[in-house]
């Protein structure tokens, strides 16, 4: 019996299935959504002019700083009041003397050997004319130059032409006993002190020009380019000397000065590929409303340099990190573009060439983005 019935089962199963499979493919597929387009922010380019801002850093420096010496010894016996450090001083201000009675008696010795030369001279220049005239009656030809005394009347003339430089000289150094400012400005330091004993050549201070300071300050060779000024270490022209802007905090407030490019130092280091420019500042002497700029002061300085004509301020976020530029084209798909940087700053990027006026840029962050990929722009 079960032999005449497995046949039987195994042809119902088959048609079940096949029934089932059927039934299946009369089914329809539910339909494929397309994905909706992306939103993404983005900002359309519009052409500026930016001035070039070059940032570096400094010290405040003076443009001449003298070390005050003595060209005579002896004790200082007056010592001014002002010459003490800090203290501002005019041109030809006395600051110290020195005690003369060596020099004095030294320029009244050289003038006695004067007056005695000055005789001499005198004698042997009587002399020579007597011998001469003497010649004349008795001799015959022209007379030896040791019988009209002119080897004499030569040795006096040099003894006299000694005595008289050694009044100069002596007169000079009576005169060097006070040691005056060389020009207007503020003392440094002092190595003296009333009483003290100092040497010839001691030092005896320093002092710096207050009217003028110097600021040198490095940038990249690269930075150079926005700068229109020769590289042979020449003083600039007026119309090449960039503004300089220096500000520091001072007395508790963010101070700023301004003052010019004065010259570059053609020399590049090797090493930070950095170059020097040097930035001087003009000075008042007297303070008045705003503070004068110190010695010394550390400073963050900006150069103006070139103004850039219709390039476009991109934000740093609209840039993958290949440094390629997302941009929404008419049909709203997206371009990835390579663009060459002008100008990297903090917030935003500077660029020209590759970007038009109108052009629309992604500025939010894609985690996925393909040539041709269908976005929702959003302005901003």
């Amino acid at each position: 019996m079960i032999k005449y019935l497995k046949p039987l089962l195994i042809i119902g199963a088959a048609t079940l299935i096949a029934f089932v499979l059927y039934m299946l493919g009369q089914v329809s597929p539910l339909p494929v959504e397309e994905p909706a387009p992306l939103d993404v922010n983005v900002q359309i380019l519009i052409p500026i002019d930016y001035e070039v801002k070059i940032k570096s850093t400094g010290t405040t420096t003076p443009i001449t700083q003298t070390i005050l010496t003595s060209e005579v010894g002896g004790e200082v016996i007056y010592r001014s009041k002002k010459f003490s450090e800090g203290s501002s001083v005019i041109i030809g201000e006395i600051l110290a003397k020195i005690d003369d009675t060596d020099l004095q008696l030294q320029y009244k010795n050289a003038l006695l050997q004067l007056a005695s030369a000055e005789v001499q001279f005198a004698v042997q220049q009587a002399e020579a004319e007597i011998a001469q005239e003497a010649w004349k009656q008795v001799g015959e030809g022209a007379a030896q130059d040791l019988t009209a005394k002119k080897p004499q009347l030569k040795q006096a003339k040099a003894a006299l032409e000694v005595a008289k430089a050694q009044v100069q000289s002596a007169e000079k150094k009576l005169n060097k006993t006070e040691i005056t400012a060389p020009y207007t400005g503020r003392i440094k330091n002092i190595n003296i002190d009333l009483g003290s004993t100092i040497l010839p050549g001691q030092p005896v201070g320093s002092m710096y020009t207050s009217n003028e300071i110097e600021v040198t300050l490095s940038i990249k060779d690269s930075d150079l380019r926005f700068l229109d000024i020769p590289m042979d270490g020449r003083k600039l022209n007026p119309d090449q000397k960039s503004l300089v802007v220096i500000k520091s905090l001072y007395r508790g407030e963010m101070q700023e000065w301004s003052g010019n490019l004065e010259r570059v130092d053609g020399v590049i280091d090797p090493m930070t590929r950095m170059i020097k420019l040097i930035a001087n500042f003009k000075n008042n002497f007297i303070e008045d409303t705003k503070p004068i700029l110190p010695i010394g002061l550390f400073v963050e300085a900006e150069v103006s340099g070139k103004r850039l004509i219709d390039v476009f301020m991109i934000p740093n976020t609209a840039f993958t990190p290949n440094g390629e530029l997302l941009v929404v084209n008419q049909d709203n798909t997206l371009e990835i573009r390579k663009v060459k940087v002008i100008i990297k700053m903090k917030d935003h990027i500077i660029v020209k060439k590759e970007m038009k006026a109108g052009e629309r840029v992604v500025v939010s962050k894609l985690s996925i983005a393909t040539n041709g990929m269908l976005v929702n722009p959003r302005y901003q």
